[in-house]
């Protein structure tokens, strides 16, 4: 007895430990920010669009990286992006949480370049329960900047000379966020939304769960961005995410640049983190995207 007492208290210290350690690296982690770059090659991309840069930011649930995320700010416009993209929850969805500090960031992202903002599960339930969120949606929608473009289940046409690409921005359902379970995507979901995707046209989505890929690949999407995983907070290397928002263990999709049927998703790792705060190997991320047309068979992959 007193043996496995013995034991069952080293395992209990050994425990606190390294709870200790990840809560120090999460500490440290949490106040860094990296920048992970890709080039994406299509021959569906135009010609005037080769080299377009996109900046894409998700997840920042208020985090701030020096005064007024003035590091952040200055971090984004040294990647000269053309447009900025954001795959939403730059707020948290808790009662009485403030918004002011995320949507003043977000407004002095015009001054770099265009965004265009959709929807994460965050600004979701914000926006559906009032009841529980009082007006934290009115203060939200009040303080966003005109400038701001709100792709709410929204396309827009981004053009150059003669040229365009479509983007789109989709507000999934809460039935498309619950935990522990994936629910399927009704056949007709993004089609009775956008239509269907003119085959000889680029097409970009911002979705905030990366679940659906296979999903968004079948409706036509070429190029999808998403957050919602956090990179599956504490990164194990060789296996990946540990765990994601959905409760899954080791997600399938948890950061990083993932092709279906010659069409991709670039996840983003996040800028911050709501309930639980680890982040260990997995330092919060700016996603730069440099576009790419005159597709070479001898060219190196996607990367």
């Amino acid at each position: 007895m007193i043996f496995f007492l013995n034991i069952l208290g080293i395992i209990s210290i050994l425990g606190i430990v390294c709870l200790a350690v990840v809560l120090i690296i999460s500490y440290f982690e949490n106040r860094k920010l990296t920048v992970t770059e890709y080039h994406i090659k299509d021959i569906l991309c135009p010609g005037s669009f080769d080299g377009f840069r996109i900046v894409h930011l998700s997840d920042l649930h208020n985090a701030e990286f020096s005064r007024d995320n003035e590091k952040l700010l200055e971090v984004i416009k040294k990647q000269n992006p053309d447009i900025i993209v954001i795959t939403g929850d730059m707020i948290i969805g808790k009662p009485n949480s403030d918004v002011t500090k995320a949507v003043d960031f977000v407004n002095s992202l015009c001054e770099i370049a265009s965004v265009y903002y959709s929807m994460g599960n965050h600004e979701l339930r914000v926006s559906l329960y009032e009841e529980t969120y009082g007006d934290m949606w009115k203060q939200f929608m009040n303080r966003i900047s005109k400038d701001v473009n709100l792709l709410f289940d929204k396309k827009v046409i981004l053009s150059k000379g003669d040229e365009s690409i479509y983007l789109y921005g989709l507000n999934l359902t809460s039935e498309l966020y619950k935990r522990m379970i994936k629910t399927p995507m009704p056949d007709d979901y993004l089609t009775s939304l956008f239509g269907t995707c003119k085959p000889d046209k680029y097409h970009i989505l911002l979705a905030h769960n990366p679940d659906y890929f296979e999903d968004y690949t079948a409706w036509g999407a070429n190029l999808t961005f998403s957050g919602h995983v956090h990179g599956g907070m504490i990164r194990i290397p060789l296996i990946g995410g540990a765990l994601s928002p959905m409760i899954h263990f080791f997600p399938k999709y948890d950061k990083g640049l993932f092709e279906n049927d010659n069409k991709y998703m670039i996840l983003s790792g996040g800028l911050g983190n709501h309930t639980f705060k680890f982040r260990v190997n997995n330092l919060p991320e700016v996603v730069t995207v440099t576009l790419h047309t005159d597709y070479d068979e001898k060219s190196p992959d996607n990367k």
